[in-house]
């Protein structure tokens, strides 16, 4: 068994770069997982030393699998984010996919295949509130209250090795000012997701066991905001199963972040993904493009659970200071009103 925390570098904006070559250099993130589409894609350029990827806009973007079926990513409004819709192609596992990648200036980049694994773990998600030791900006370190984050995994019966990742996200609802009149439009409910410690992953790997349970994980706190335990907070813990190249790919990261310090360093960019250029060479392109099989479990909190005292952030009234949100939840980060579809 292998079980490691390290530095979560998926996001373009969390890259750096420290390579002579660091400039003009494609940066790619994006998966194909077993449930329905749509599946995301982000890309970008390399700019100067120690600077953040520019979003790369006004690629064309063919994902391919092993029934020789295609389908085209659309670019978004977003720069550098692309979508595929999945009406062609949708991931299943034991299924072999690649993508391949023409950029603006004419060079192209395909990513090696990656087969959707067959079996992935099952999870139980533990909540507990409780107070832990919080650092401030400023200041000493003062008591906090938190959330408390377990997990109990099963593992399948499987006859070849599993390679597991776990990912943690918080889903809270936010409604907006009930209106004074009758008449009014009635006031919205956004629905707002947020990861979860996201420089820090969790791999496990049974390449010398079997099946087995992994009783009460340790994944990580959730502060206690209260604008978002007003009405229920949902934990969704998704764990995916990934290929044996991606795992090693994470090893390696974990590794070279050991040796220069924290898990906070950002992992040196020399360590190879799994995107070639068209001469097959792994050291021209930085990132990964994975297939993964998930399973996604979920708690949640309501106030009674807090020692804390929840109020509204959105009371009634003409003399409130309430925030701007209360008047359109849509200017929050990451939400959406359109309702989950496990809430329904």
């Amino acid at each position: 068994m292998v079980l490691l925390a390290g530095f979560l570098g998926g996001c373009i904006d969390q890259i750096s770069f420290d390579s002579k070559k660091s400039q003009g250099q494609l940066v790619v993130s994006g998966k194909i997982h077993d449930g329905p589409g749509p599946y995301y894609l982000q890309l970008g350029m390399t700019t100067t030393e120690n600077s953040l990827p520019l979003p790369e806009t006004g690629a064309q973007v063919t994902i391919f699998n092993d029934r020789g079926e295609q389908e085209y990513y659309i670019e978004t409004e977003t720069a550098g984010r692309y979508i595929l819709p999945g009406n062609i192609i949708s991931g299943e596992r034991d299924e072999t996919y690649h993508i391949e990648i023409e950029l603006r200036d004419g060079r192209t980049f395909s990513s090696l295949p990656e087969t959707i694994p067959m079996h992935t773990g099952t999870d139980e998600v533990i909540l507990e509130p409780g107070l832990y030791e919080h650092q401030p900006t400023r200041g000493n370190v003062v008591e906090a209250e938190g959330i408390y984050i377990y997990a109990n995994t099963q593992i399948p019966q499987h006859e070849n090795p599993l390679f597991l990742k776990w990912d943690l996200e918080s889903m809270y609802l936010f409604r907006e000012t009930e209106p004074s009149s009758p008449i009014a439009p009635p006031a919205n409910t956004c629905y707002v997701t947020d990861p979860i410690n996201p420089q820090t992953i969790f791999l496990y790997s049974t390449r010398e066991s079997g099946s087995e349970t992994i009783e009460r994980q340790f994944l990580g706190i959730k502060d206690i905001i209260p604008d978002q335990f007003y009405i229920r907070h949902y934990v969704n813990l998704i764990v995916s199963s990934v290929t044996e190249r991606r795992y090693n790919y994470w090893q390696k990261v974990d590794d070279a972040i050991n040796q220069t310090g924290t898990i906070f360093d950002v992992p040196p960019a020399t360590i190879p993904g799994n995107i070639q250029n068209e001469n097959g060479d792994l050291t021209e392109a930085f990132g990964y493009f994975e297939a993964v099989a998930i399973d996604t479990s979920r708690s949640f909190l309501v106030r009674p659970d807090l020692e804390t005292y929840i109020q509204n952030p959105c009371p009634q009234g003409f003399n409130t200071n309430n925030p701007a949100a209360c008047g359109n939840c849509l200017l929050l980060e990451n939400s959406t009103l359109e309702r989950p579809p496990y809430l329904n």
